[in-house]
């Protein structure tokens, strides 16, 4: 599993390619997928998708602004350019497109409404209590590793994993993979919105 210093990495801000829709993810997720599912592949368009999955509460909207990664991020990578969309100042909040998932339950992509980038997703079930914030959205994207690869039975051949962290050819069952503080925070948050 990711080491403990992936704590010391949030916050961590991220957004659209646009700016137009910005966010805060204020604490570590609950776990980080690294999901090899044919429906991941599909919406991200390329071979996996790296997921954050946490409570959305912990998910701070910012305003919109140019996407800059100051100079002094030794940044491995660039945001993409030219900036679509002037700043507004103003807290924007992305439009929910529905769209199958591997589960069948179906799941909520968050978009904006100008670049169409996901930033999150709601899945089936999960209602709009926890987000899956879309890894590559992030400034720093490189930060963030993965807890746990998931649906690697639909995984890429070129794509080879290195047993760094636990690997399941479907999903998983929670108490065998996320942390016990994380543990403790879904069951709160669970408490918290009057569910069983």
């Amino acid at each position: 599993m990711a080491s403990k210093d992936q704590e010391s990495v949030y916050p961590l801000e991220g957004g659209c390619a646009c700016g137009l829709i910005r966010y805060r993810l204020e604490i570590r997720p609950l776990i980080v997928h690294c999901c090899h599912c044919t429906a991941c592949q599909r919406e991200s368009g390329s071979a996996f998708a790296i997921n954050l999955q946490t409570e959305s509460k912990m998910v701070t909207g910012l305003p919109s602004t140019a996407v800059k990664i100051p100079a002094s991020i030794n940044s491995p990578a660039k945001p993409a350019g030219p900036i679509l969309v002037p700043a507004t100042g103003h807290i924007v909040e992305p439009e929910l497109v529905t769209v199958p998932s591997e589960s069948g339950e179906g799941q909520d992509l968050a978009r904006c409404p100008t670049c169409r980038v996901a930033v999150w997703s709601h899945y089936g079930g999960t209602e709009s209590l926890v987000k899956f914030v879309k890894g590559g959205t992030l400034d720093e994207a490189w930060k963030v590793q993965p807890d746990v690869q998931i649906y690697t039975r639909s995984k890429r051949s070129f794509f080879k994993l290195d047993g760094s962290v636990p690997e399941f050819e479907e999903f998983y069952r929670r108490n065998e993979v996320w942390r016990a503080e994380s543990l403790e925070r879904w069951e709160q948050m669970i408490r918290d919105n009057g569910r069983q």
